[in-house]
This record gives structure tokens, sequence and C-alpha cells, in this order.
């Protein structure tokens, strides 16, 4: 059947509808084998997606396979900056009925000249579905595990809402803004964020982002030229005026039913004293006063991230299953692909 496919790059600027549907009907086969039970992802969201990616994830490239001209395959990859310019996030996707037939190593070869003329040094993939064929496909290839992802959502109609009554600890009150945290706390607000520094990332390259106030406006910026609502809820320290800890949380107008709970973080010295609940469970009340139709909120975080994955559930949030983050070093991918591979 290889010898038959074709790939091709996937131009979204002149993609047309039905291009899009070919591609996202492997997207919901995938997910449905992969990851049952959960809501798809809508094909206009799909579209609008790639037309423009969501922020903080670089430039994004995509690729397609067709046989017989259907689309049986698809690839895309984000070229990290930054902190993460050596790193090419790279997802494979193989509708489940063409499994098994070499379609994926095909795809995976095709993407590597693109890879090396962007200087890349290392392939990452963060959506393997544990257990699944994929996972199963990337380590006979040579792929290493190197980050268990957990995977929360809070179902609103079926959460306990008197989770959510957390009472503000001593020493401390709660401030919210959306879109530009306030200027008399952005520069305690960027310490705050580098807080995430310390939420494992196993043995990924990747790293957080090194967090100041430009950058905090950099990104505010980027979120608000995108549509995205960003919703932040701070504690503030009493004594000295600075923020402890923050939630952050986004809902994008073309998914009003969809929270996306994003970066969690509370400075070492303010560390048990309840805040990250507190927070989490304020942010829960404001963000379904304000927007009523939002029906769930999914996060993400290492599964050695326990702490938080309590707090998690200490609010309503019930765990799915997780993703695996596998790993290789591009010249390691070149090698195992010049040789003839069928997986």
């Amino acid at each position: 059947m290889t010898n038959d496919l074709i790939v091709e790059r996937f131009d979204t600027s002149v993609a047309t509808e039905s291009d899009f549907a070919a591609y996202h009907a492997v997207l919901a086969a995938s997910q449905a084998v992969d990851r049952p039970g959960e809501p798809p992802l809508p094909l206009g969201e799909l579209v609008a997606r790639m037309r423009r990616p969501l922020p903080g994830m670089g430039a994004v490239a995509y690729w397609v396979a067709r046989f017989d001209d259907e689309v049986v395959a698809f690839a895309e990859v984000n070229f990290l900056d930054e902190e993460n310019s050596d790193i090419g996030l790279t997802d494979v996707r193989v509708h489940p009925a063409h499994r098994r037939r070499g379609i994926g190593v095909v795809i995976l070869r095709a993407l590597l000249p693109e890879l090396k003329l962007q200087g890349l040094g290392v392939v990452e993939g963060w959506e393997v579905a544990e257990g699944t064929a994929g996972q199963a496909w990337a380590e006979a290839l040579g792929f290493r595990p190197v980050r268990t992802i957990a995977r929360q959502v809070l179902v609103v109609a079926e959460a306990d809402r008197a989770l959510w009554e957390v009472d503000v600890p001593d020493g401390y009150r709660l401030s919210q803004w959306v879109g530009s945290a306030p200027a008399g706390v952005v520069d305690s607000y960027a310490v705050a964020r580098g807080a995430i520094h310390d939420a494992p990332l196993g043995e990924s390259e990747y790293r957080w982002p090194e967090w100041t106030a430009s950058r905090v406006r950099a990104y505010e910026a980027e979120l608000q030229s995108q549509g995205l609502v960003q919703r932040v809820a701070a504690a503030i320290h009493e004594t000295s005026g600075a923020v402890a800890g923050f939630t952050e949380l986004c809902v994008h107008p073309r998914r009003p039913d969809w929270g996306y709970q994003r970066d969690t973080a509370v400075l070492a010295s303010h560390r048990g004293n309840d805040l990250g609940r507190c927070l989490k469970a304020h942010m829960t009340r404001w963000v379904l006063a304000d927007c009523p139709e939002l029906d769930r909120i999914s996060t993400t975080t290492g599964a050695e991230n326990v702490h938080m994955i309590r707090v998690n559930r200490a609010v309503g949030y019930t765990t799915l299953p997780s993703l695996i983050a596998v790993q290789q070093e591009l010249s390691s991918v070149e090698a195992m692909l010049g040789r003839r591979v069928e997986v």
C-alpha cells in the first residue's frame, strides 16, 4: 500500500472545506479509538485552529497522506521557540482502518527534510494516548517515554458545587482580572508565574518559560489577538502586596462550552496554606457566573505532580486516561527511518 501512498504538505491558506473535512475525519476516527468517550473536536474549531494556531506553540506545519485520493493519515509539527527552539513537537495520526501498513513511517519520513531545515535536535510527541497502538508504534521506532501527562476534567453538571466554597487563608486577599494584569502587580505576577518551574517535566527536553513583566505583556497580547479570554485569579500577600500564587483559565468565543485551565503556581514560600485549592475554587465560581454555557473545564499536569492532581480532585475534577510524551534525537530518527522499517 505504501508504494501508492502520496504524502504532501497541507496548506491551510488554500485548503477547501472538503480538504479540512477529510483531515478532521482522520482526527475524529483516531480519537474515537484512542480516547473513547471524550467529546470530539468540532470541525469548525479544528479549521480555526489550523488557520491560526493557539498561542504559545510556535509556527506549525501540516502534512497529509493520501491513498486513492482518500486522506488516511496526517502529521503536525509545532516548531517551538525561545527556550524550546531545539524541539519539533510532532503528532502523527493514522486512521484506525489503515494502521499497521507502514503509513505512519512513510509520513514521518516525509517530515525529515523540514525538521532538518529548521535545525532541530529533538523530536517530541505529547499526544500519545497511554496503552494504545500509538505508544507501541512510537516505541518500536525508538522513541522513549519521557513523561506521563495526567489529564483531568471538571464536568460542570456532575460536580459538587459545595467544593467551590473555600475560604481565603488568613494573610491573603484575592485579586482577579481579565486580559491584562494590573500595572501594580505585573512584576510580582511575573515572579509568581516563574514558580511553575517547580512543576515536574520528567525527562522531556521542554523547558518552562522564563517569565518577566515584558514577557507577560507579550503573552497577554498574543492571547487577546487570538480572541482568547484569559482570566487570572491571584492570591495577594497582605503584608508585602505581592502575588503569592495564581491560576489561569482561558475560554475561546469559538467554543464557549469549554474552558482551558492553564498554569497554576504558588511561590515556594507560600505553599502549605491551601492557596491552590482556594484559587481554583474561586476561579470556577467566577467563570461559571460569567459563562453559564460552560459545561466542562479541562487541564493537564505531570503525573508526578501529585499535589496539583489532588488539588484538582478537591474541587471536583475527575481523571481521564493519561498521555505519554515520547522523545528521540532527530539524528536517531533519521538513522532509524533510513533503514527499511514497517511498523
